[in-house]
């Protein structure tokens, strides 16, 4: 029977129901302690045998494990008078299901974008020993331009249970009356009762790709008895036929998904998406006199309870935890990984210039409460903003596994690449290799942009009007001008409503600042840099601000040495513009990255 709202599933109210399927019904709840909307799924109760929810409690735990940006975390299961269930957070969008329903075969380069991530949370989970062995459509989730595969280890929970359950005569395909898998998207194996393993994913997933691309399943029967024959012993016709003028690589590689011998099909999850990149880069080339841009795509970083018991309790808002973390990709196939922090109040998309010509793998994150379009945000710390980009950063590296790491970071994101660097004994930073910081902070005096902003009363934000005025004049060159007040109007429209958010972390820029004389705090970044990175630049704008601090920063180093033995001129230099965001161009950038790369390779062989 449906749940009624206003059910209490332990801490979880039921609000209404969201949809149903072989396992039992969704709903949309809230989770009272953390007020927030969570996807509540609630078994059928013969879905699992009697006495066995503590095993499948335990067998589902083993999914909750999995942190992976196309992974729908698990973020709670349980019991509740005499009803089992499992909580997920509420993503506003669609189901791929709904999706091949409203547009019949969907755009190939939106295909390819939606292979992508679930191949790779594929890849991410089978290298951990986790088999979906439930892909379909139904459990693709897409909100904006991401995808995230949902009820990661739930079929095989079941699964477990239903075979523990099964007599001589009951069926190898059900047990319990429980599907294990979905008859349209089962592997051969699956329907014989063989062994199964992660190859059985890899063909589901060419099941689902197939339906993308062509707007129809493999094979056109009326039955369920008649789709387990069919990939028992039916060729499906060449997915072209369906979809001329599909890429041939492409069709090739969904093809190969569906053979019948796992042995002859991809053999990891990591190949199939080795082979889906392959086939969008030969579906994106034009001829060479025309620069190739990166194909950017969109990830999150879930702020598991893991991530927020590190957080400063006194201040941690119950929100933020299942929340997550935007981050944006190239894509770009390279043992490089370049990471980019952004400045006060901006977010990726400043980045996304620098990104779509860079030569290597390029991410960058949105400080959590800085997206581009959100109402509500949460203020956090600098230091609370520090901890999360050190987690996000320790999941992306052993995500990708360069072989060499490097940090940009520019202005507020220069300093918070210090702090990253230099955390805390317990809780080490993954390792850097390089960093290059754009305009941060040398002093007080440097921090003209952020003393306004730490100003602004949230309540009176026209109280500061004068203050604003007197910024934008401050400009020497008409460029200068320009740019300072295009980013105080992008900026303060975009925390219209939430001015606090964005007063705090500039208020959090010069507190130590302002606290610590002359130029206390930057020597302490610069000295603990130069012990942990084999390579390291500084580029600061060519203003007055900038040149009267780095006269001062280098009498200071000669008469006491704050910084070490000698000024490090080839460390910190100098740009030829005087305007600060003339740092962040694409030109500038990815030349200071590729001598940076180069010195770095150089010298990680004597560190």
């Amino acid at each position: 029977m449906p749940l009624a709202p206003g059910t209490h599933l332990g801490p979880y109210e039921i609000i209404a129901p969201l949809g149903a399927g072989g396992m039992g019904e969704v709903y949309r709840a809230r989770d009272v302690r953390h007020d927030r909307l969570v996807a509540v799924k609630v078994l059928r109760p013969d879905a699992c045998p009697v006495n066995g929810a503590e095993r499948f409690l335990r067998e589902i735990r083993i999914a909750a494990q999995l942190t992976h940006p196309h992974i729908l975390p698990l973020i709670d299961s349980g019991e509740s008078g005499g009803v089992l269930f499992y909580v997920m957070p509420y993503i506003e969008g669609e189901t791929l299901r709904e999706r091949i329903a409203g547009m019949g075969e969907l755009p190939i380069p939106e295909s390819i974008r939606i292979l992508r991530h679930v191949t790779d949370a594929l890849a991410y989970a089978h290298a951990r020993g986790v088999i979906h062995r439930d892909i379909k459509p139904e459990n693709v989730l897409l909100s904006d331009r991401h995808a995230l595969v949902a009820d990661f280890g739930v079929a095989k929970a079941l699964s477990d249970l239903s075979s523990s359950a099964m007599t001589a005569t009951t069926s190898l395909i059900t047990a319990m009356g429980t599907t294990v898998g979905t008859p349209a998207y089962m592997a051969p194996e699956q329907v014989g009762g063989d062994v199964v393993d992660h190859r059985a994913d890899l063909y589901a997933i060419g099941v689902a790709a197939y339906e993308m691309l062509g707007g129809r399943l493999p094979f056109q029967v009326t039955t369920a008895q008649q789709m387990m024959a069919a990939h028992l012993a039916k060729s499906p016709d060449p997915l072209v036929k369906w979809r001329p003028g599909i890429p041939a690589r492409l069709a090739n590689a969904v093809m190969k998904c569906l053979e019948k011998n796992p042995a002859d099909r991809w053999q990891s999850a990591a190949d199939l998406l080795g082979e889906i990149e392959a086939a969008a880069e030969e579906q994106t080339k034009t001829p060479a006199s025309v620069e190739i841009a990166n194909q950017l795509a969109e990830h999150r970083f879930t702020l598991t309870e893991r991530v927020c018991r590190k957080l400063n309790r006194a201040t941690l808002d119950p929100r933020i935890i299942g929340d997550h973390l935007d981050y944006v990709d190239n894509q770009v196939r390279s043992d490089v990984l370049v990471f980019f922090l952004h400045g006060l109040g901006l977010d990726h998309r400043d980045f996304e210039p620098i990104l779509k010509r860079l030569r290597y793998r390029g991410v960058s994150p949105t400080l959590y409460g800085c997206e581009s379009e959100r109402r509500g945000r949460i203020s956090l710390s600098l230091a609370d903003h520090v901890v999360i980009l050190r987690e996000w950063l320790r999941e992306v590296r052993e995500r990708f596994q360069p072989a060499t790491l490097v940090m940009v970071g520019f202005s507020l994101g220069a300093d918070m690449g210090f702090e990253l660097l230099l955390g805390p004994a317990d809780e080490p930073t993954p390792r850097i290799d390089a960093f290059l910081s754009l305009g941060c902070n040398l002093n007080f005096d440097t921090c003209f942009v952020s003393r306004v902003l730490a100003s602004i009363a949230p309540e009176h934000p026209e109280m500061s009007i004068a203050d604003l005025r007197r910024l934008g004049d401050s400009a020497i060159s008409l460029d200068e001008w320009l740019n300072i007040h295009e980013y105080l109007v992008k900026v303060l429209r975009k925390f219209e409503g939430d001015i606090g958010v964005l007063q705090r972390s500039a208020a959090d820029i010069v507190w130590p600042l302002k606290e610590m004389p002359g130029f206390d705090v930057f020597a302490r970044w610069f000295r603990g840099a130069r012990e942990c990175l084999p390579a390291l630049r500084l580029v600061f704008p060519n203003d007055s601000g900038s040149m009267a601090a780095l006269a001062r920063l280098k009498l200071e180093n000669l008469d006491i040495g704050i910084l070490g033995g000698e000024f490090p001129e080839g460390t910190i230099t100098v740009s030829a513009s005087g305007d600060h965001f003339d740092l962040m161009t694409a030109e500038h950038v990815l030349r200071q990255v590729d001598e940076l790369v180069a010195e770095a390779r150089a010298q990680q062989n004597r560190w």
